[in-house]
């Protein structure tokens, strides 16, 4: 029989609820992902779930039997999420160690150079995983990786590719020398079609941020691809951009 919450003052409450906040996930290397969909996938991709919380109505019992849970009375369950219509079900998740990381030569990836808004990042992350590329890398400044709307609208694919956080020029700098190939969107004079690498060398696409497009950094260590625009608009959303690119390497190397 699982425990029964039924104040906001229990201490597991508090803990699980803590995780909402970007310093305390920082503080305790975890985070939470709601609703049946998002639980399942993580479970099912591995992801390594240390406890289920679920409101006083749900059964979780019947579908996470082999992970510790906890019941929250109905009436508080709704304080712990970050949606406006809970679903009932909650995953505390330990973040996964990226330190170490190594990039595999056979397998393309992409690098988001400060891209700022989470839903802009779930996005990436979902393309990502539905083009067949091995990981998105994140430069210090990007959207916070483990935000409830960065995991939410990557729509499980969160738990299916590599997703590596701190990622520094100077590693993607260093990958360059090992024989990496970068190409970065961007609106230069020497800009070519995007549709013109062949990528089949290893290869790092790069995103900039929203508003201000790529660092002078990435501009400096990478070749600059341009998707053409045939309308009026000034540009486009950058997690489009990313997903146009994508398609078009992923193609190139699966298809």
């Amino acid at each position: 029989m699982a425990e029964l919450i039924t104040t906001t003052k229990n201490k597991t409450y508090k803990y699980i609820r803590s995780l909402l906040q970007k310093k305390f996930r920082t503080e305790y290397m975890r985070y939470t992902v709601e609703g049946v969909k998002s639980v399942r996938d993580a479970i099912a991709a591995g992801a390594p779930v240390e406890l289920i919380a679920a409101a006083e109505s749900f059964d979780a019992a019947e579908l996470f039997v082999d992970i510790p849970y906890v019941t929250i009375r109905d009436d508080i369950f709704g304080g712990l999420c970050d949606t406006k219509t809970p679903q009932g079900i909650i995953a505390v998740i330990k973040m996964r160690d990226n330190a170490h990381y190594t990039c595999d030569p056979d397998k393309l990836y992409i690098y988001c150079d400060g891209v700022s808004d989470p839903g802009n990042l779930g996005t990436i992350i979902r393309t990502a995983d539905a083009a067949g590329f091995g990981g998105v890398l994140l430069s210090n400044g990007c959207a916070d990786l483990y935000s409830p709307k960065t995991v939410r609208s990557s729509m499980g694919s969160f738990f299916n590719v590599d997703t590596i956080t701190g990622f520094t020029h100077e590693r993607l700098a260093q990958l360059k020398d090992n024989g990496f190939a970068l190409y970065c969107g961007a609106l230069s004079e020497d800009s070519i079609d995007y549709r013109e690498p062949d990528y089949s060398a290893p290869s790092i696409l790069i995103v900039g941020n929203e508003a201000n497009g790529a660092s002078d950094e990435i501009l400096g260590i990478s070749t600059h691809i341009i998707i053409p625009i045939y309308g009026k608009a000034e540009s486009l959303n950058a997690a489009v951009a990313a997903s146009i690119m994508m398609y078009e390497a992923g193609e190139r190397r699966h298809g």
